[in-house]
């Protein structure tokens, strides 16, 4: 059985360093514990509409979800260095992918140059997580 949540709408999109993050996130929310992001967040200015699954799947006697946000963007993003994005959609709610410990999420950026005509030069990242949790509700 597969279970998937796509959220509303996204209006907005950061990072944080996950070496500022709490301790053992997925953990507390499992434990209907509030997750709290106390830490400076950096936006990400992005262009379209991007989008964020979360499916939900029976593997190996146990679940694992795998989360996907897709987005294009100008902005150069630290590859470089173990981060955690927050997302928050249309009704408020935040979330972030990722944590302070492995498992991190798998970045994936894809760099236009566009066309003469017109179509834009952005890149078009692709991040996605596997995890028992991988899309926590959060506050910040």
């Amino acid at each position: 059985m597969k279970i998937t949540q796509s959220l509303p709408g996204i209006k907005f999109i950061g990072y944080v360093l996950a070496d500022n993050l709490q301790r053992e996130m997925m953990n507390k929310h499992l434990a209907n514990l509030p997750v709290g992001i106390f830490t400076d967040i950096t936006p990400i200015a992005f262009c379209g509409v991007p989008t964020c699954e979360a499916v939900s799947t029976y593997n190996n006697n146990g679940r694992i979800e795998q989360t996907t946000l897709r987005f294009k963007t100008l902005d150069d993003l630290p590859t470089y260095r173990h981060v955690a994005y927050v997302v928050t959609d249309c009704n408020n709610q935040s979330y972030i992918i990722g944590q302070r410990e492995k498992p991190r999420p798998i970045v994936k950026v894809t760099r236009d140059t566009g066309t003469p005509n017109g179509d834009p030069s952005v890149a078009s990242v692709e991040i996605t997580l596997y995890a028992q949790k991988s899309l926590i509700p959060c506050t910040f």
